[in-house]
Parts: C-alpha cells; structure tokens; sequence
C-alpha cells in the first residue's frame, strides 16, 4: 500500500483492479507446477516427490446412496501451505510480464492485484 499512499500524498491518479482467478488451485496442470519449481532451482528429488504427492487423487460424490469417482489429472489440494506456493511460482510468469510492461502487479493463491499510476 505504500505505493498507493504515495500517489495519493502526490495528488496522483491511481488505477487499480483487484481480481480473483477462479479455479486457480483447480486448473493450474502439474507440468506448469513441476517447471515452475525446476525454473526455480528446487532440486529434481523435490520436484518428483511433489509431483508424486499430486498425482494419483480420486474425487468422489455420493448421492443417494449411489458414487462416482473420477481420477483427478490437476490442480493442487486446498488447505496447505504448499499449495498456494506452488501455485504462486507457476503464476509468476504473468505477473513478471505485466510489471515489464508498466504495471505494479502483486499476487498470492488465486487473487491479484494491478495498479497504474
């Protein structure tokens, strides 16, 4: 906000839009992840214990009595601290080419921020 402050002590115009990416955690695919962390430098023993720990989940709904699993092929689970930081490192390309381009952008988990001035 200190940047928000200072347009404003400057009687500056300030635009900014604040948005929530829906599906974020639900959608990123584990390739996106993996590379986001290799990118990174995180040693390839991590990244393969990540990955082994996203893969393999089944969500299942039972109505009336009656269930359907489906095997689940993205995403990150809700919850944890690794999740949203996963996510983060994955989104982090967006956000980069957006600064590069004369935005102030800051995001966490599945909400971002843009501000121009």
């Amino acid at each position: 906000m200190v940047r928000v402050e200072k347009a404003l002590d400057q009687q500056e115009i300030d635009f900014g839009i604040f948005f929530d990416i829906e599906g974020a955690f639900n959608n990123t695919s584990y390739d996106s992840m993996c590379a986001a962390l290799a990118k990174r430098g995180v040693d390839y023993t991590i990244i393969r214990w990540i990955r082994a720990n996203l893969e393999g989940w089944l969500a299942t709904a039972t109505v009336g009595g009656l269930s359907r699993s489906v095997g689940v092929s993205r995403g990150c689970p809700q919850g944890g601290v690794l999740s949203p930081l996963i996510w983060c490192l994955a989104n982090n390309e967006l956000l980069a080419r957006l600064n590069e381009g004369g935005v102030y952008t800051q995001g966490y988990a599945g909400d971002i921020c843009l501000l121009a001035m």
